[in-house]
């Protein structure tokens, strides 16, 4: 689902809108047709338990399904800026910790760079990329110096910003 609603509709032809909401009846639909056996009943469970992640939600009327972060797809999730608190952490693979530090955090082919309220939470998505480097954002400053924060409104440990220059990271 997250390779479908986040990333690539068009790999099984489905429909997203600027929100990033796509039927529900589409959606399963479509991925019957592409082998994926997903009834409604398995949709609600993935949205329900999403691994401990709130990943995707229905809308209010249940006939409509987005991933609630994490897009390649360009989707407007109507998100209200925000302060961000003092510190904020980014998790990734010791392999890339040179060029973050010369050239800073950027959405790369994401619309955000996800960053986490909790270390803990930063070294968990790091270590899916290998040897983990943790990086502390001065996120307080950057928000003060003009820069935009937006919280997950599903998970509000995660907050998300267009970039992160260099001089806004310390390494842990």
């Amino acid at each position: 689902m997250s390779y479908v609603l986040r990333h690539h509709p068009e790999e099984i032809g489905l429909t997203v809108n600027e929100n990033g909401w796509a039927s529900v009846d589409e959606l399963l639909d479509k991925a019957r047709k592409y082998g994926k056996n997903i009834d409604r009943k398995l949709l609600e469970k993935l949205i329900e338990e999403g691994g401990g992640k709130k990943r995707f939600t229905f809308s209010e009327d249940q006939q409509y399904v987005r991933a609630t972060y994490g897009h390649s797809i360009k989707v407007d999730l109507q998100l209200n800026p925000k302060t961000p608190p003092k510190v904020l952490y980014h998790g990734t693979a010791e392999k890339n910790l040179s060029s973050i530090i010369e050239k800073g955090l950027n959405a790369q082919s994401r619309n955000f760079v996800h960053l986490s309220v909790i270390e803990y939470d930063a070294h968990e998505v790091g270590s899916r990329h290998g040897s983990v480097a943790i990086l502390a954002v001065e996120s307080g400053i950057m928000h003060r110096d003009g820069y935009v924060f937006y919280q997950s409104e599903s998970e509000p440990g995660i907050w998300l910003t267009k970039e992160v220059p260099p001089k806004f990271l310390n390494k842990l």
